[in-house]
């Protein structure tokens, strides 16, 4: 996803403990053409680096290990700004659990071609 002449990447916040699982999101983003200026792996990261920077889009893993989890760091995000949130996570049901509709899902494991149609189709309602 190459932006046109004059128009910036896409920016993209990533939530997620998983070290490997996280590096490989940023790099397929990375090749689409958005910068990932921030992996964070707990809630209070998620909240603090998102409010000090503007992103287009959110990926979230709903179950953090450092501490609070990606759902409550999505909504405590969203209290102060509206930014599209893509939940990648093993845990879907959760989501449904926790009151969560509406959020776009991308089930764990994912293939590479999928997290990229996902993000494409998202960032294009934008």
């Amino acid at each position: 996803m190459a932006s046109p002449p004059g128009t910036q990447a896409p920016r993209i916040l990533v939530i997620e403990d998983e070290p490997l699982i996280a590096m490989g999101l940023k790099l397929v983003l990375e090749n689409m053409g958005c910068t990932v200026p921030a992996v964070v792996d707990n809630e209070a990261d998620a909240v603090t680096v998102a409010q000090g920077q503007d992103f287009d889009l959110i990926l979230a893993d709903v179950r953090l290990k450092g501490g609070g989890d990606g759902v409550t760091a999505v909504r405590r995000i969203l209290e102060c700004r509206q930014i599209p949130v893509l939940f990648v996570t093993g845990n879907a049901g959760e989501l449904d659990r926790r009151g969560i509709r509406g959020s776009a899902v991308l089930p764990k494991p994912f293939m590479p071609a999928a997290l990229e149609r996902t993000v494409r189709k998202i960032l294009d309602r934008v």
